[in-house]
């Protein structure tokens, strides 16, 4: 039969390991782990008390109607209540939305705050990761020879100048707005 021999093998299995002596050090560590309660295997020997003392499951006439009773009021009228009233408390403070909306104090703050610290002081640099910027500039006005349209002034050195000055007009009135 398949189940005796299952039977037979789990055996077999189980006296293979007691059946070779172990090293010194090995012993020591199972007589230290044996003399102590380990709670696993109290917990694993009370589990079939507990599944005995259990009632069958089955739904009964009465309960759903005493779960609905509770349970529809409260995700229908409690928890989007507070939700939402959190919401519009929030969003009636000054800094809400400080991450969204650019200019706020908040954010001026923590934007500030990231300055300070030395890794990101140059964040703003937009040659700040380049290994060598010099040969970026190179390439950018070798590039710039070969593509720009006939009869063009515009030079690289020129308009690397220019964007260096980040001279962008729309943000700069929002800025203003938002920091009046």
């Amino acid at each position: 039969r398949p189940g005796r021999l299952l039977l037979l093998a789990a055996a077999a299995a189980a006296t293979a390991t007691v059946c070779f002596v172990p090293n010194p050090k090995a012993t020591r560590e199972v007589s230290d782990h044996a003399t102590g309660f380990n709670p696993t295997v109290a917990a694993s020997a009370a589990l079939p008390v507990l599944t005995m003392l259990a009632e069958d499951a089955e739904a009964k006439y009465g309960d759903s109607r005493r779960w609905s009773a509770v349970l529809v009021p409260l995700t229908t009228l409690v928890l989007p209540a507070v939700t939402f009233g959190s919401f519009v408390l929030y969003s009636f403070q000054e800094d809400a939305f400080w991450r969204l909306v650019p200019g706020t104090k908040r954010g001026l703050e923590a934007e500030a705050a990231w300055r300070e610290h030395p890794i990101f002081a140059n964040s703003k640099d937009p040659m700040e990761g380049l290994v060598n910027p010099d040969d970026f500039e190179k390439g950018l006005e070798e590039a710039w020879e070969a593509a720009k349209p006939a009869g063009s002034t515009v030079t690289v050195q020129d308009k690397l100048k220019e964007l260096s000055t980040q001279n962008n007009p729309h943000f700069q009135t929002w800025n203003k707005q938002l920091s009046a």
